[in-house]
């Protein structure tokens, strides 16, 4: 299909010629003074060398053309597309030019081959239909760049300058037979269609092109405009340039040889190394018999263009964006080469030493590596990926001010940071030389003490594991999120030689043998895996095992993210909710911090020091939060908690026989049970004390269950729903604590019903949770409820700003028990407990009041 797309140009000159000997047959049938009977039309000229020679202003390129043996394939070869420059041109070529040849007799012959080759496409095309393409899709004016007749293999040459790093060793004295990348080279131009679809400006042409104007009908080639165009021949076009083309370099390339870019540049080359390349060697002999050397492919670390693995076959898990050496760049796996290319902003060395020795983020690189050549790979990449542009289209000056990076952060270049001298086209992109460094987010938000600190590999690893979108490219959720300049965050970052000792909720749960996981970073693999210790009452004991599993690792360590993030920055001392509800505290001026296990158990994590970032706070601390490993079953049900035990006969008093219509509080679920309508969320729950519950039955305001079990049919319902829609009011979403009281109106578990006929205090209509007031009182809290009554939290040790944690594993209704413990005993039907998986959780805090809470009376 695509070939049939491509023939309908191409070979547009051979349909002219069948026309036109059509016409000469059937006009001289018809009409014996036809004027094509004796001669060809004076448009279509001979063989493009014909033209070129008869021309008398082409001497240089026909002499291009003989010393290259290519006088036949001028002559007789059809479907060419020509771009040539004429004497006074190279007259002006041999003045200044790249290579410093003052005469063709200086050129060699491979500086012949790229001046011709790059002058050629095969096919022929006018100008006109030069900017249309078939990706399996007809484009019409959107082209702006074209493969040439330039192959790879003309551009092989023998080196000794290579790049520093271990990969160049072996070949840094005897030197290697190098490509710079092994793709077909293509030519960038500038079509009056595409200008006008792109939504490039004159502006933005001019900027780029070193000054150059254009005005309507314009063609340039890169930004050599074209001075004659469609020179129709037999066998192709001819277009004559205003000046010699000579193929630039890849942006990589450029940003090598530049001696303004060696910083940037060195940084860059970490990325790259040299690769075999058989099928181009054997082709290479084949055209060249006296060789009998290797030749090797300059390959980047990269994402799209790139490769993965090093040349021992190792895998390279820190990688550019994009290979900025790929000739025939592309802005995503799946799209088209000729619509649009790269873009980088590469700042000069005298902006990157001013960077690092006056900037304030600068100068804590330098303060923690020392300098640029001293920062590791995975600080570099992020720094490179920064000034890493993936579409021209979208970073031309007249777009400057929306710009953003590949991870959707503004990036806040200026015209006047450009040094425009400087600016080069390379035929996969636009290098833009800058006055200035662009900061990534990665050094200034939450998650840049992770990234530039020592002992924060494991937290690293998991920030960076990415995952698929919809249409497969793969991000890291954490690491933008974290990244996010929209919202304030505080980050608590356990270093690695404190992640020894971190209680696993499944392994906490089973009856069997509990277990404690040590994270660790595994250097020879690059990934983090988990020791595995029994543990019991606080002492950690052997060693029953490791765990690789990238998945379950990923599980618990997101987990374990999720619970040491709080959404909005920590301000002083108290009771925070993190990102996966769980509920810490902040103590002792910031110093300390505590999860629910950690508060029952008298521990704490202690604040190592404090990073003040763009958006928010880190902490790197000594021990990870331990959330709490109580459900609110267990923590009411708790026989040591006897003020609790009315209430809590109440909860699981439930009756199940009307199923998912009137559910029972608690279910099968996680560490033990769970409550039933729990939603990934925090709650509070208020308990009323025994005395308040008799005091309550007393009164009639409510019934006990074996009361209620008297009745029958729906008259038993009605009575169980009374009871529920009671016992849910007491659960209120939000967690509030004593001393930390947040004053407000707070939805609970109870809908109001269509039947509910008596006032409502807060007003709450039909279908919408009841509420409750919550107001401070004296250092307590007072709670005021749509019966317009009042109760009041006691302030009784161990009855208040209780926590619990309800969990969800693999299936909502898995419980630990139905995993292997974590020294593989248990039953043989249980699952592996490397297969368990933590996949939701509900925070509570448990207040105990003095009296119920009533919404009908």
């Amino acid at each position: 299909m695509e070939n049939r797309y491509k023939n309908r140009w191409s070979h547009s000159v051979k349909v002219l010629l069948v026309l036109l000997m059509a016409i000469t047959v059937i006009t001289s049938c018809m009409d014996d003074d036809y004027i094509y009977d004796d001669k060809e039309p004076d448009f279509l000229k001979g063989s493009i060398y014909q033209y070129l020679k008869e021309s008398g202003d082409f001497t240089n390129y026909i002499r291009l053309i003989d010393d290259l043996n290519r006088k036949e394939y001028l002559n007789l070869t059809g479907s060419i597309t020509l771009f040539v420059a004429n004497d006074s041109a190279f007259n002006e070529f041999y003045k200044k030019n790249v290579w410093n040849v003052s005469r063709y007799e200086q050129l060699t012959q491979r500086q012949k081959k790229l001046i011709f080759n790059f002058s050629m496409i095969k096919n022929a095309y006018t100008l006109e239909k030069l900017s249309n393409y078939y990706d399996g899709n007809y484009h019409e004016g959107l082209a702006m760049r074209r493969y040439t007749a330039l192959s790879a293999i003309d551009s092989v040459e023998f080196g000794k300058e290579l790049p520093a790093g271990s990969y160049w060793d072996a070949y840094r004295n005897k030197g290697l037979y190098l490509m710079k990348d092994n793709t077909d080279i293509p030519f960038v131009f500038f079509s009056p269609q595409f200008m006008t679809l792109s939504g490039m400006t004159d502006e933005d042409f001019s900027f780029l092109s070193g000054g150059k104007e254009r005005v309507k009908d314009d063609f340039f080639v890169f930004n050599k405009k074209v001075i004659k165009r469609d020179i129709i021949c037999k066998n192709g076009y001819v277009n004559v340039l205003e000046s010699v083309l000579t193929p630039p370099v890849n942006m990589a390339e450029y940003i090598n040889s530049n001696p303004r870019t060696t910083i940037f540049s060195t940084l860059l080359e970490r990325f790259s190394a040299p690769y075999y390349d058989g099928s181009t060697t054997a082709l290479y002999k084949e055209l060249n018999p006296d060789f009998t050397d290797s030749i090797f492919n300059k390959v980047y670390f990269a994402d799209n263009g790139g490769t993965s693995v090093d040349p021992n076959g190792k895998a390279i898990t820190v990688r550019l964006a994009y290979n900025p050496g790929w000739n025939a760049y592309r802005t995503t796996v799946n799209s088209s080469v000729y619509s649009d290319m790269a873009a980088m902003f590469v700042p000069s060395d005298e902006a990157m030493n001013d960077y690092i020795n006056n900037d304030p983020t600068g100068s804590l690189l330098k303060e923690r590596y020392g300098s640029w050549e001293l920062l590791p790979n995975d600080v570099v990449v992020s720094f490179l990926t920064r000034h890493m542009q993936t579409s021209l289209l979208k970073s031309v000056p007249s777009v400057f001010s929306k710009m953003v990076d590949n991870q959707n952060y503004t990036l806040p270049v200026k015209k006047e940071d450009i040094l425009t001298d400087y600016n080069y086209t390379a035929v996969n992109g636009e290098v833009y030389l800058t006055n200035k460094v662009y900061t990534p987010v990665d050094y200034i938000s939450v998650y840049a003490p992770v990234l530039l600190t020592t002992g924060t590999k494991v937290i690293n690893w998991a920030i960076t594991r990415t995952e698929a979108a919809y249409d497969r490219t793969l991000f890291a959720f954490y690491k933008l999120y974290l990244n996010s300049m929209a919202a304030k965050y505080a980050l608590f970052v356990p270093t690695d030689e404190y992640l020894t000792k971190y209680i696993d909720p499944v392994a906490y749960g089973q009856t069997g043998v509990n277990g404690a996981l040590k994270y660790w970073y595994n250097e020879k693999s690059s990934t983090v895996n988990a020791t595995i210790y029994t543990y019991s009452d606080g002492i950690v004991g052997d060693s029953v095992g490791v765990i690789t599993d990238a998945d379950f690792l990923q599980n618990r360590l997101w987990k374990l993210l999720d619970s040491h993030i709080v959404v909005g920055d920590v301000t002083g001392d108290g009771y925070y909710v993190t990102k996966a509800n769980d509920i810490i505290k902040m103590s002792n001026s910031m110093q300390s911090v505590q999860g629910g296990f950690d508060i029952e158990k008298g521990t704490e994590a202690q604040v190592i020091r404090t990073f003040p970032q763009e958006n928010g706070t880190t902490f790197t601390i000594n021990s990870p939060i331990n959330p709490a490993l109580q459900s609110v079953y267990s923590a009411m049900g708790d026989i040591s908690k006897t003020e609790f035990s009315d209430f809590f006969e109440l909860l699981e008093g439930v009756p199940s026989d009307y199923g998912t219509e009137l559910p029972q509080i608690f279910t099968s679920r996680g560490l033990d049970y769970c409550v039933s309508f729990f939603n990934s969320y925090n709650y509070t729950i208020y308990v009323p004390t025994n005395e308040a519950i008799q005091r309550a039955l007393s009164n009639g305001v409510i019934k006990t269950w074996a009361q209620i079990n008297l009745f029958t049919g729906d008259a038993k319902k009605a009575e169980t729903q009374k009871m529920l829609r009671f016992l849910r009011y007491h659960f209120q979403d939000r967690s509030v604590f004593v001393g930390q009281t947040k004053v407000g109106t707070y939805e609970t578990a109870t809908l109001k019903l269509q039947s509910d006929n008596f006032p409502s205090y807060f007003n709450t209509p039909v279908n919408k949770s009841y509420k409750l007031g919550v107001e401070e009182d004296g250092g307590s809290i007072k709670l005021i409820t749509e019966s317009g009554k009042t109760a009041r939290v006691i302030l009784k040790d161990g009855y208040y700003n209780l926590i619990a944690k309800d969990y969800v594993f693999n299936s909502p209704t898995s419980t630990s028990t139905d995993f292997k413990n974590v020294d593989g005993t248990g039953a043989t039907t249980a699952t592996a407990f490397n297969k368990s998986r933590i996949t939701a959780s509900s925070s509570a805090v448990i207040h105990l009041i003095d009296d119920v809470l009533t919404f009908d009376e």
